[in-house]
């Protein structure tokens, strides 16, 4: 089969690699669509780094059975869609992958294994089967969307607190509609440098923006405008901040320190292996309270995060959480260039992700937006 590998930060390369068995409790796939993650994009440049290279990247993925392990034959069928979420990053850009899926309710022994990372990893991971109508491209956000769940269902702000989101990125993103939408926030606000993003954001949920470029000044005036006591909860979704262009001024994180009241939450979401600068002064001085969601499964197994992504697929399905504008790229997951092109342009302007799809969901997805547009369209003359 043809996979992707990453052999160093920025070599990614199309070749060929055998095909993966399917085990007694395994189901084997065939890559309909996988979205690249910011997580994936920070392996490309760096920021993170895993146990040894090379690797296959790609873990918001969508894919077809093609064959059932026999323990497994009860739960799931040749020809039904599977997403799921896990934590090991990779296997997803290949033509083929096979899985331990861990669907919700199913009693079954967990087992775990240390990754060198830090953290305790499960050998299954949280999978869902999906319903005919979730198209494959978005059935990819419900990874992100589970991600996002786990670490706002264990840190939930109270209903009505003002909240401040870090960042327009697509995890900030289903971020504000969740927090919106879903757990009853009385305002959110964003920050970002990118202008487009935050319009993205204002128009699905944020009632409040700051562009950390533009609108420094302003913000900052914000900030003493408010003595500290603004915000009852921020969520840190950025990944990584360089440092070196932070020296002459107060970042991001500390002005959203800077907002919050004395003793609010400050939720770490975004992840990067690169040390950022953060304001303990601030943290101490305001009993702020740092909190995260673990990766490690002996705090948060697999099982408790398989009925997370069970309610990510109902948010998506339902269209409470609107994962269309998360998908703002679509390439032929066989197509090189353009998979290339998408890990190196990454973030820029008012895109967010790439879904990078077989060559049936592609058709698929063009047809779909076709319909839509025609629809648009007809609706415009009437």
């Amino acid at each position: 089969m043809y996979a992707y590998l990453m052999n160093a930060p920025g070599e990614l390369v199309r070749t060929l690699v055998p095909d993966p068995d399917c085990g007694a409790d395994e189901v084997l796939l065939r890559t309909e669509a996988v979205s690249i993650c910011s997580t994936d994009v920070s392996y490309f440049r760096g920021h993170l780094f895993p146990e040894s290279w090379p690797i296959i990247p790609g873990h918001e993925y969508v894919g077809r059975v093609v064959e059932v392990g026999h323990r497994l034959r009860d739960s799931v069928q040749p020809g039904d869609r599977i997403t799921y979420w896990g934590q090991t990053d990779f296997g997803g850009m290949a033509e083929y992958r096979a899985l331990r899926p861990l669907f919700p309710g199913r009693v079954g022994l967990e087992t775990s294994w240390y990754t060198e990372r830090n953290f305790y990893d499960a050998d299954q991971a949280a999978a869902v089967v999906l319903p005919p109508g979730v198209p494959s491209d978005l059935a990819s956000v419900v990874e992100p969307l589970t991600s996002v769940l786990r670490s706002l269902l264990l840190n939930p702000p109270r209903p009505g607190d003002t909240c401040v989101v870090l960042g327009c990125g697509p995890s900030a993103l289903l971020a504000v509609q969740v927090l919106d939408r879903y757990l009853g926030a009385g305002s959110v606000m964003v920050l970002d440098r990118n202008g487009l993003r935050l319009s993205t954001a204002l128009a699905h949920g944020a009632s409040f923006a700051f562009n950390t470029d533009t609108q420094a000044a302003e913000l900052e005036g914000f900030v003493r405008e408010h003595h500290d006591q603004y915000a009852d909860y921020v969520f840190d979704a950025l990944p990584h901040v360089d440092a070196p262009g932070l020296a002459a001024g107060k970042d991001i994180r500390e002005q959203a320190m800077g907002l919050l009241r004395p003793g609010g939450v400050y939720v770490i979401y975004g992840a990067t292996a690169v040390p950022q600068r953060i304001n303990t002064w601030m943290i101490l001085a305001k009993g702020l309270k740092l909190r995260s969601t673990p990766f490690d499964v002996r705090l948060f197994p697999m099982a408790r995060s398989a009925n997370v992504t069970s309610v990510a697929l109902r948010l998506i399905e339902t269209g409470l959480v609107d994962a269309r504008p998360l998908i703002t790229n679509r390439v032929a997951l066989d197509d090189e260039q353009g998979v290339h092109r998408a890990f190196t342009h990454y973030g820029e302007g008012a895109s967010m992700k790439t879904s990078m799809l077989s060559a049936e969901a592609l058709l698929e997805s063009a047809e779909r937006q076709n319909r839509t547009a025609l629809a648009g369209q007809v609706g415009t003359s009437a």
